[in-house]
C-alpha cells in the first residue's frame, strides 16, 4: 500500500534549514558584544583585565560573570570567535530544549572551577566557554551511545582536536586552568541535561498527526488502481501493548466503517 501524505516534505526542510540558521544568531550576537567591548577598550586604552578570575580572592569572583568578556588581544579574540559561534549554533540547533541551561552551566562553572583551581593571576577570555562546549558535544555523545550525538562528537574531536592540548600548562600568559575548568563544566552539564539531538527526537516521533487524512493507492480493490482516503486520528499506544483494529470494506459506500473493537496483545 503506498502512502501519499498532504504535508509538503518541502516546506518541512525549509524549516528545518530557518531553524539550523537561526541556531546560530545568538552565538553570533555574543561574539559581536565581545568585538564591541574589545574596540570600546582600545579606543578608550582602558585596561579592565582586573575583572577577571582572580582566584580564591572574594573580589576575585567578579571575572566568573565578567572575564569570558575580556580578551588581551586581537589575536587571543579572534581564536575564540569562529569556535563559539560554531559551536553554540550545534548545541542550539541539536539540543535546543536544553540550551540555556546547558551555557549557563559551561559559563558559570568554568569560571567557578577557574576561581578554584587556578594560579594567583588575572584569568581573562572565552577559553573555558570554547572547552566546556566542545566537551559537551564531545561528552554527550559517549554518555548517551546514540549514532547521532556519537556523530557530533566524533566531528568535534576532527574539528577541535588540537584544542586538548591546552589542557596541559605550556605557555605561562596561557590559563590552562580556565580550560580544564570549562571541560570538566561541558561534562557535568553533559550528565546534568544531556539528552539525544533533536534530530534523532524527529526520527524516533511519531510520524502521523492527530486527525490527519492521507491518500491510499490500493492494488487490492478491483482489476485497476483505485485511490481511496482514510481519516486517521492517531493516539499514543500504551507501552507494551500492541493496538489492532479491524476493518472491513463497505460495497455501497467504498468507506472503512469499524466492525470490531480494538484488540490489545500483550508483550
Amino acid at each position: 500500500m503506498y502512502l501519499s501524505p498532504l504535508k509538503d516534505s518541502a516546506v518541512a526542510a525549509g524549516t528545518d534549514k530557518t531553524d539550523f540558521s537561526y541556531s546560530f544568531l545568538p552565538g553570533v550576537l555574543f561574539m559581536a558584544m565581545l568585538w564591541l567591548i574589545h574596540v570600546l577598550t582600545y579606543l578608550t586604552d582602558a585596561s579592565i583585565a582586573w575583572l577577571g578570575v582572580l582566584p580564591r580572592n572574594f573580589f576575585g569572583l567578579i571575572g566568573i560573570v565578567a572575564s569570558p568578556l575580556i580578551h588581551a588581544d586581537l589575536l587571543h579574540l579572534l581564536s575564540n570567535s569562529f569556535p563559539l559561534v560554531l559551536l553554540a549554533g550545534f548545541i542550539f540547533y541539536l539540543h535546543r530544549s536544553v540550551a540555556l541551561r546547558v551555557l549557563g552551566t559551561i559559563y558559570l562553572g568554568s569560571g567557578l572551577l577557574t576561581w578554584l583551581l587556578g594560579r594567583s593571576s588575572y584569568h581573562i577570555g572565552a577559553s573555558g566557554l570554547v572547552y566546556g562546549m566542545a566537551g559537551y558535544l564531545l561528552f554527550n555523545g559517549f554518555l548517551k551511545q546514540n549514532r547521532g550525538a556519537m556523530a557530533v562528537s566524533l566531528a568535534v574531536l576532527f574539528l577541535y582536536g588540537g584544542l586538548f592540548y591546552g589542557l596541559f600548562p605550556a605557555e605561562e600568559r596561557i590559563s590552562w586552568e580556565g580550560h580544564v575548568g570549562g571541560l570538566i563544566a561541558g561534562f557535568v552539564a553533559a550528565l546534568l541535561f544531556g539528552e539525544k539531538t533533536e534530530a534523532i527526537k524527529k526520527k524516533e516521533a511519531i510520524v502521523l498527526q492527530t486527525d490527519v487524512v492521507q491518500k491510499h493507492l490500493s492494488h487490492t480493490l478491483g482489476s485497476h488502481h483505485q485511490y481511496f482516503h482514510i481519516a486517521y486520528t492517531v493516539q499514543k499506544p500504551k507501552p507494551a501493548a500492541i493496538v489492532s483494529h479491524t476493518y472491513k470494506l463497505g460495497p455501497a459506500t467504498n468507506t472503512f466503517p469499524l466492525s470490531t473493537g480494538p484488540q490489545v496483545a500483550q508483550r
